[in-house]
């Protein structure tokens, strides 16, 4: 279990040298030593083709995932082997394991390896941490210097950046972040990083996340003049030697994910650069579809709904009509009940507005009378009931009758004396219910 294999990492603490470098920010290649293996149940010596363990360097230039910034991938080399890393961790503080596959060979603890950073996804990596911190910059400068990072994610395909704001971002604020972070993107500024007092740092502005713990001596990113810098962060991660090695910034989507928390995902690069061709093969396509140019697709789009629109209502129009003209011929159908004329009737209606218009046809065709009206509506049975003034003096009660046949059709309602409405779950049985709607009225009545 995870909690048996935890319990090894003391054990294999415990066989290597007292200090282990971690050099993450410098060559992506360098030469190092297998200080130690482990394996899935004990401490190895060495490990076979296709085992899945876990290696230990005396030097590492490999990222583990902290600040927001995955663990690199790559490869190990030794002397007839080679190792797939997939994973960087760090179990106890100062040991690094870096998890994977023995691709062939054999490793064994002592060898002499080549550590070789997986060099296109760092590179993309690095890309999208530093678009985080003129992120960072861009939205204190259009939202407010109240905004502060509230937790971030940056991977090789896309950045994610949590902050703290009650509104969504409007269309122009999201162009004018856009503007900004390439603008920086474009003056290709210096990133320099340095090791500096903290509270040295602070007072020179140096933005700090709220809840990180930071030592005496910390590591300052800053981007631009180092005398009036575009952005100033602690920050442990990698970054670009130049903004203009980002290449495009393109923000993809702006969304709340708790209260007074916004997210913002955003790419770079080689991401940018397929968002954008997938955003063009999409724009091309609706315009072919529309036979319109792309330039034209927002005045193409706003005349078809237009014409939707019109057609609409011309549909709606139509189903009135026929409606009125199908009701005509469900006027044989009223019986009297204590000299009563009463409808009660299945009809084909669209919505319950049009089930209101009929029965105000029919009361006023038909004077003082009571109409009960059922009609399937997306699979459910829907049922009205009205009546008139006069019929409500003796004592017929609207919401009372359809709260009875509501109970046949599964379902239930109410209403006032002179219009109630309801609804069921058994369509099937909306004409027995309807055409015991006579019966009941009589027994309201008596």
């Amino acid at each position: 279990t995870a909690d048996e294999h935890a319990k090894l990492y003391p054990q294999l603490a415990a066989t290597l040298p007292q200090t282990l470098a971690h050099v993450p920010h410098g060559a992506l290649e360098i030469s190092a030593r297998v200080v130690g293996l482990l394996g899935p149940e004990r401490v190895l010596e060495r490990a076979a083709p296709g085992a899945e363990v876990e290696l230990v360097l005396d030097r590492t230039n490999f990222y583990v995932e902290s600040g927001g910034q995955v663990s690199d991938t790559g490869r190990i080399t030794g002397p007839g082997w080679e190792f797939q890393v997939e994973e960087l961790r760090e179990p106890i503080a100062g040991m690094l394991v870096h998890l994977g596959r023995v691709v062939h060979g054999t490793p064994r603890r002592g060898d002499s390896v080549q550590a070789i950073v997986n060099r296109k996804r760092r590179q993309d990596i690095t890309r999208n941490h530093t678009a985080t911190h003129l992120l960072h910059h861009a939205l204190r400068a259009v939202l407010g210097k109240h905004v502060a990072q509230a937790g971030s994610r940056v991977a090789p395909e896309r950045l994610r950046f949590d902050f703290n704001q009650n509104a969504p971002l409007t269309p122009e604020q999201r162009a004018e972040i856009e503007r900004i972070v390439n603008g920086a993107v474009l003056a290709n500024y210096a990133s320099t990083t340095r090791q500096e007092n903290y509270r040295d740092a602070l007072e020179e502005g140096v933005i700090a996340l709220f809840g990180e713990k930071y030592g005496d001596v910390v590591r300052v990113v800053r981007v631009g003049d180092i005398s009036a810098p575009f952005s100033q962060e602690l920050c442990g991660g990698t970054h670009v030697r130049r903004t203009g090695d980002i290449g495009p910034f393109m923000i993809i989507s702006e969304s709340g994910i708790g209260a007074g928390i916004r997210r913002i995902e955003a790419v770079t690069g080689r991401g940018a650069l397929q968002a954008m061709q997938a955003q063009r093969r999409r724009q091309e396509k609706a315009a072919a579809l529309l036979g319109s140019p792309v330039a034209e697709l927002p005045a193409q789009v706003a005349r078809l709904q237009a014409e939707l629109q019109e057609s609409r209502r011309e549909i709606e129009q139509l189903h009135r009509q026929l409606a009125r003209d199908n009701f005509q011929s469900l006027l044989a159908q009223t019986v009297e009940v204590h000299g009563i004329p009463v409808l009660a009737a299945v009809v084909e209606a669209p919505d319950m507005e049009t089930l209101r218009e009929m029965a105000d046809w029919f009361r006023a065709k038909s004077g003082e009378s009571v109409i009960v009206l059922g009609a399937v509506m997306d699979g459910k049975p829907r049922l009205i009931a009205a009546t008139t003034q006069g019929m409500i003096a003796r004592g017929v009660h609207a919401g009372q009758l359809i709260g009875k046949l509501a109970r046949l059709v599964g379902g239930g309602g109410g209403g006032r004396p002179d219009m109630a409405q309801a609804g069921g779950g058994d369509a099937s049985k909306l004409p027995e219910a309807l055409a015991q709607a006579p019966q009941l009225l009589a027994e309201i009545i008596n």
